[in-house]
């Protein structure tokens, strides 16, 4: 029986059928990268400078697998970014989160310094997100991405 068995499957024929149209290609992705968007902030002694954003989606284990980098705008200066000094130097950010729940992704400012900030109230007109998975944010290394570039990493990721 086995000895049939095995006649039969030599002795058969693959035929392929005929080849199917090529499919159109898909638009680039942005490998799961996730950009959060909020509009104006101010960052005053009411809110001891201050500044706190839950992005609908974000758990502690993103947090604790991803890189988070912020970016804020102010008037017409360029996009920068928290974990420096801001525009002119005239004060330092600094990036924290918060695993939560909810995961909260905060900044807070410094005089350039280091001391506690003492300067004016600062408006920022936007603030952007971006929460890169390990993995992707290591193709982005490697594809020499500067993080400190907000373009460069609007660019990379596709973002709109």
């Amino acid at each position: 029986m086995c000895l049939i068995l095995g006649i039969v499957a030599v002795s058969c024929k693959k035929e392929a059928g005929p080849t199917g149209q090529s499919g159109t290609n898909g638009t680039n992705g942005n490998a799961n990268v996730r950009m959060y968007s909020y509009s104006q902030t101010t960052l005053n002694a009411g809110n001891s400078y201050y500044a706190y954003f839950s992005p609908i989606g974000l758990t502690s284990g993103m947090i604790d697998s991803s890189l988070l980098v912020t970016y804020y705008r102010s008037g017409l200066d360029d996009w920068n970014v928290a974990n420096g000094l801001g525009p002119q130097g005239r004060y330092n950010t600094i990036q924290f989160t918060i695993p939560g729940p909810p995961a909260i992704v905060g900044i807070y400012l410094r005089n350039a310094d280091g001391t506690s900030y003492t300067g004016i109230d600062v408006v920022w007109d936007s603030i952007r997100i971006f929460v890169v998975p390990a993995n992707v944010f290591k193709i982005a290394k490697h594809d020499k991405v500067d993080f400190q570039n907000y373009k460069q990493v609007k660019d990379y990721y596709n973002a709109k």
